[in-house]
């Protein structure tokens, strides 16, 4: 997730990722898609609620966690709607190719 924030956040998402959304991954449906976001805040408020039980000494790693939690979190709306969007194709249809357009596309970007 922190890779996809970060493309997200440097703009150009469309042409600088080449999906594979694998059948299990529910975006295509606007409630299973609030799942990840109650996925998200859930992992946020155990987080918080873990840290509150120790020392606020010494906590960087833990408060950069937290940190990357709530930036998934107010992107994972938009970024899972772009991604039902996108035209990608089935992961069978990539199996079957094995992968061939998956690495065209690969190889006409780094040509770029």
């Amino acid at each position: 997730m922190f890779e996809l924030v970060e493309i997200l956040a440097n703009g150009d998402f469309h042409s600088r990722i080449f999906p594979i959304v694998l059948p299990d991954a529910q975006i295509y449906k606007p409630a299973k898609r609030i799942q990840y976001v109650q996925h998200w805040e859930r992992e946020i408020a155990e987080l918080e609620a873990a840290m509150k039980t120790v020392s606020a000494a010494n906590m960087d790693g833990f408060r950069d966690e937290i940190d990357l939690y709530h930036r998934i979190r107010a992107t994972i709306a938009e970024l899972t709607n772009t991604l039902k969007n996108m035209n990608t194709l089935k992961v069978e249809n990539h199996f079957e190719s094995e992968f061939a357009q998956l690495f065209e596309a690969i190889s006409a970007k780094l040509m770029d």
